[in-house]
Formats: structure tokens, sequence, C-alpha cells
């Protein structure tokens, strides 16, 4: 479950993540440029309000007004503009200043220069709005010339900014609560089919895929629906075949042992073959015992001593060597447990023990030993011979001779098989350890 709830966590994280990437980008889009026009719509509208008042200024100097009257009236227009007033000639020299810039004084800035062509412009100077007007005063030409602190300006156009970005903040605020929402819609579904997949893989064949109004999710579920009552189908019938095969097997090894015994009463005396058949009966009952586990996908790992397991089923194969003049050797070094299906091990172990015997040469050596590959410890169990050995390639062709069967068991079991070619005939059985024992053997060959 806490699988579940990370991965859900990392679905939602990244849709959210995306989905505000999306509103971001579209939030600067939109934002950035309309930010630089309410900059210049603020600017042009102070900058039209200040050309008129140039104007209106140049009005009131159409007077016929004498040098004082026009040095009072630059005054006043300052006064009640709050704006700095200059009143130049054709040349952009100082005729009236309401600084007390003395007359003769030549401005020549850009909007000065522009009213003098005929036009009429502004511009920020130095924190300053400057904006120039011409005119005609007492029949001449004059260039009145405003400047006025840009503050205000900036001011209006920084509450604009504001306001625009609090309608950004406002449009991701809104973005994250969508997205939370529609990535809950598009999770939820995940989650439901994440339980539905792990109730079938731990054998739970009675669910049912929830359903979701998004299309694809509906067509998963159903997939694993179909899935899942095709698993039931095959496993029942698998159940059920392995049932009868076991009856049927089971029956007339029954009856063999009911004839061995009855031909032992009849002798009077327990012949060494009569022992061997009786041996292989037991072995050939516990073998399909060990199948019938197999087949049960219900069957819970256990910890297993392998040493002892290999030591309990050596007897049987001990007599086939015998009988050919083979012998088959064990080592005596303890091992630590491993969590396995007994049934697992125990045939992988057969198909390397018939393997050894029926294609190898030589005596069979039979070892068990504790080994570290990376930070994890394991137990090692290898059956050699003296024969040339197989190439690992026939363990997934087919060609090993029972050893694609041993692999598919015990990697069921967590664990590897192994094909050592540089020791002769030599095939392994990788388990990871229950417990790490207290002395290793560090191990250099298993990859």
């Amino acid at each position: 479950m806490d699988g579940d709830r990370a991965a859900s966590a990392g679905i939602r994280g990244r849709l959210i993540m995306w989905m505000l990437v999306a509103v971001g980008v579209a939030v600067l889009l939109l934002g950035v440029p309309l930010a630089a026009v309410v900059r210049q719509w603020a600017y042009g509208q102070q900058i039209a309000q200040v050309r008129n008042e140039a104007r209106q200024v140049i009005a009131l100097l159409d007077r016929n007004l004498s040098s004082t009257q026009l040095t009072t009236a630059v005054s006043l227009s300052a006064e009640a503009l709050d704006a700095r007033v200059t009143v130049l000639d054709t040349q952009a020299r100082v005729i009236r200043d309401s600084a007390g810039v003395p007359g003769g004084t030549v401005f020549d800035d850009s909007p000065v220069r522009h009213a003098l062509a005929g036009g009429a412009d502004g511009e920020v100077i130095g924190g300053t709005l400057v904006v120039a007007a011409a005119g005609t005063a007492d029949g001449a030409r004059v260039v009145v010339r405003l400047a006025e602190p840009a503050d205000a300006v900036e001011r209006r156009v920084g509450s604009a900014l504001i306001a625009i970005i609090g309608l950004g903040v406002t449009a991701l605020a809104v973005g994250a609560a969508l997205a939370s929402w529609r990535a809950r819609q598009l999770a939820e579904p995940l989650e439901a089919l994440a339980v539905s997949a792990r109730r079938l893989g731990q054998g739970d064949f009675s669910g049912r895929a929830a359903r979701s109004d998004i299309v694809e999710i509906d067509q998963i579920a159903a997939a694993l629906d179909l899935t899942a009552a095709r698993l039931r189908t095959a496993l029942e019938r698998s159940a059920s075949f392995s049932a009868d095969a076991s009856h049927q097997l089971r029956t007339p090894l029954t009856a063999l042992r009911l004839n061995l015994e009855a031909l032992a009463a009849e002798t009077g005396e327990s012949t060494a073959s009569l022992e061997a058949a009786e041996a292989e009966i037991d072995r050939l009952e516990a073998t399909i015992a060990e199948l019938l586990e197999l087949a049960d996908a219900g069957a819970v790992p256990d910890e297993v001593d392998l040493r002892a397991l290999t030591l309990e089923r050596l007897d049987a194969w001990r007599t086939l060597a015998d009988a050919v003049g083979r012998a088959v050797r064990v080592t005596r070094e303890p091992v630590p447990l491993v969590r396995a299906r007994p049934s697992a091990v125990g045939q992988a172990l057969q198909v390397l023990l018939d393997n050894a015997l029926t294609h190898g040469r030589g005596d069979v050596t039979v070892w068990l030993e504790p080994v570290r590959r990376g930070a994890r410890v394991w137990v090692r169990l290898c059956v050699g011979d003296e024969g040339p050995g197989v190439r690992p390639e026939h363990v997934t062709d087919g060609g090993g001779r029972g050893l694609p069967l041993a692999r598919s068991l015990i990697e069921a079991e967590g664990g590897r098989l192994v094909i050592d070619t540089d020791q002769g005939s030599r095939v392994c059985l990788l388990m990871p350890a229950v417990d790490e024992p207290a002395s290793l053997v560090v191990d250099d060959v298993v990859p």
C-alpha cells in the first residue's frame, strides 16, 4: 500500500506541477505584455494631460503681457500645475523659467526639439517627465516646457502592476485547486487498478477492477478483469488436472507397494532389491506430493535448511550412483537458512543431481557454502561432476537437460541458477540467506 501511495503521490505531484507550469506560462505570456501596455498607457495619458496644460499656459501668455506680468503668469502656472514651467523662443533659449534659470539658457532636449519641429512629445529625463508644446504668444512663436516628477505616474503603474500580479497569483491558486481536483480524478482510478493488480497477484481472482469515466483506464480495467478470469480458469483446470493426475499416479504406486509387501511376505525375507524398489516408491510419492505443492498457487515460502534438505535426498541418488559404479559426496559445512518453498528447491536439486548422474561422468560432488554477492549474503548449493558440463546458453534455449525447469523454479523463489564452466561440470543454486552468518566465504566468481 505504501508503494501505491508513493506512486499515486508521484502521479498527482507531476500532474499538479505540469498544470501549474502551464498556468504559470500562460500568466507570464499574458501578464508581461499587459504590464508593458499598462505602463505605456499610463505614461501616454500623463503626457497628453501635461501637453494640454502646456497649451493652456500658451493661451494664458497670449495676452500682450508685460515682462513683469509674464514672470507672474509663469510662476502662478507652475504653482497651479505643481510643475516647472519654462518659456522658450524658437532657438530653445529661455525667456522665462519658474525655477529662476537665467534668460538665454538653452534647453536642447528631445521634447523641445520635437515641439520646435511642429510635433509634441514627452520623455522621462532623470526621473522627471518633460513635455513641450509650441504655440503663439503676442504674435511670436514660443515653446512651453513643463517638467514634473514622474513619481505619480510610477505609482499608478505600480498599482496596476500589483493588480496584475494579484490576478496572476489568483490564477495560479485557482489553477492549483483545479489541478489538484483533476489529478485526484486521474490518480484514484489508477490506485484502484493497482489494488486490483495486487489482489490478482496474490491469487484473488474474485474481485473486479473499478471503472471510471476515463476510457483508457476503463480499457485497462477490462483487460485486467479478463486476465483474472482467464487465470482463474487456467488455475482451476491445473488444480483439477493435478488432483486427477495425483490420484491416477498414487493408485498404481499403492498397488505396486502392496505387491512388493506381499512378495516379501511370501518369501519370508526382504531382499536388497525389494528394499530399493520400496525406496523408489517412497521417492516417487514424495515427488508427486512436491509437484502438487508446486502447483498450489497459495503455497507460502518457509525457512529452509538447505544442508538438511540435501542430506534427506541423497540416499536415493547414492543408490542410483552405486548401481553405475559412481559415488555421490556431500560437504558438511553448516549454512544459514533461506526462505523458499522446500518443494521448489528440492525439485531444482533433483534436476541438478539427475543431470549430473545421467549426462555427466565420474563422481558427483555436492557442496554448500555461504557467499557474499555485493551487500547481500547468499547460500550457494552446487552439484558438480567430472564431465564437460553444459554451456550457459543451453539453460535458456531448452538444451540444458532439465536446467530451464530448475532455473524457473529457483528464480520463482528469489534465487538464481549459475553455471560455472571453469571447474568442469558445475551447476549452482544461489539463494538469499535469511540471516548473516558469523563467518563468510567471499565469493569472487559468481557475478
